[in-house]
């Protein structure tokens, strides 16, 4: 039987066998002192889909939900440990982000960084989260209603921008054609990025005071990835300074960072694209 590596000491087999998982489950749960070293043999070598399985088989022999079992016989860190195991990356993250609304760092981190895929996922996930940790109060509440609750502008109308899931998406072919013809030109609308380049300067740079933070929302929670990048770059030609540089000076945390995490993430997607170049260029 092969085995893959997927981390230093953890792996699992291509094949299980879920209805004998299943009853030895069962079996370590029915002890007086229930059976971790069992539990944790099969469930932290199993993948999740292979965990998912043994779960659908635990609920067909014994009309029980196996996480539920698990969690009742168990206390603290491994019950929270059980209950990671059984989500995939996107719940893990809405689970995450439920426990540390309060924590403007975990927000950047997890919304900031989503495209608009993703925000579609997390929205979905977020929402069984509710039901599983707060099952009277979820059909009243949302993500976004979380945020708005959480947070005040305008922190809070960047999140709701970004949630809203409408940032400008290239088309797969016309990215696929710049990598082939080593050339953004298609990708980006030039007379759009110079408007946009002229509102954030009059927003930030030439405003008195504190930024106008409506502008800032609208250009760069809406505009494509490779759109931004070409307004940083028309940015800094002509004003001399970086969009990150007017940010930190005209606004204030958690606004400021939130921004910044967005920029950061578009700038790593966008490196890819780059590098695709760059490497075309030297096959050429």
């Amino acid at each position: 039987m092969i085995s893959h590596q997927t981390g230093p000491s953890i792996t699992f087999p291509d094949r299980i066998s879920a209805e004998n998982d299943a009853e030895q489950l069962h079996n370590a749960c029915k002890l007086l002192s229930t059976d971790e070293e069992t539990i944790t043999k099969i469930l932290g070598h199993r993948n999740l889909q292979q965990r998912y399985q043994i779960r659908e088989t635990f609920h067909r022999r014994y009309k029980k939900d196996l996480v539920h079992v698990l969690c009742s016989a168990t206390k603290g860190d491994y019950e929270s440990l059980i209950k990671t195991l059984f989500r995939g990356s996107i719940q893990i993250l809405a689970h995450d982000l439920y426990k540390g609304l309060k924590k403007p760092d975990i927000v950047n981190e997890i919304i900031c960084c989503c495209n608009n895929n993703e925000i579609i996922m997390l929205k979905k996930a977020y929402q069984e989260v509710l039901q599983e940790e707060e099952p009277k109060k979820a059909s009243q509440r949302t993500l976004e209603t979380d945020i708005i609750k959480e947070t005040k502008p305008p922190y809070e109308q960047l999140l709701v921008a970004l949630l809203q899931g409408k940032r400008d998406e290239d088309p797969f072919e016309l990215v696929e054609e710049a990598i082939r013809t080593r050339s953004t030109s298609r990708l980006i609308n030039r007379s759009q990025v110079e408007k946009d380049v002229e509102d954030l300067y009059y927003a930030g740079e030439k405003r008195a005071g504190k930024g106008d933070s409506e502008t800032f929302i609208k250009i760069l929670t809406k505009r494509s990835k490779y759109h931004v990048k070409e307004i940083w770059d028309v940015y800094l030609s002509k004003y001399h300074s970086t969009i990150v540089e007017v940010i930190s000076k005209k606004f204030s945390e958690p606004f400021r960072s939130g921004l910044n995490t967005m920029s950061v993430s578009l700038s790593i997607d966008i490196y890819y694209l780059y590098l695709s170049i760059s490497v075309a260029q030297i096959i050429k």
